[in-house]
């Protein structure tokens, strides 16, 4: 049977966005094919649409498209960033005028 070459896939989903990288996954030792590859695209809004592929099939065979694991990694970490880095500035109101900015420091410190 005929097998699925880097070029076949970069074709595939080039219909989406330009692909830059295109490895296929073999075993270190028998070098057969795992069954995995990863597609990596020049622009990030190719991802989206590429994802939408799954259940598509190559060669009669039905693929499963889903984000790496580094970027599932990525994506949390920006998230869990954006949670932990909120305003860091605040307002404080009904103060007695005789607080100094150097009191007000040292309990915030």
């Amino acid at each position: 049977h005929t097998r699925l070459r880097a070029k076949d896939l970069e074709e595939f989903f080039s219909q989406v966005g330009k692909v830059r990288d295109v490895r296929i996954i073999s075993d270190r030792n028998s070098r057969r094919c795992k069954g995995i590859a990863y597609i990596e695209f020049f622009d990030e809004d190719a991802v989206q649409p590429a994802l939408k592929l799954s259940g598509t099939k190559i060669m009669g065979i039905p693929i499963q498209v889903q984000h790496t694991q580094a970027e599932k990694n990525r994506a949390a970490m920006l998230a869990s960033m954006a949670k932990e880095q909120g305003p860091t500035g605040l307002y404080v109101g009904g103060l007695h005028c005789n607080i100094t900015g150097q009191m007000l420091k040292a309990i915030f410190d």
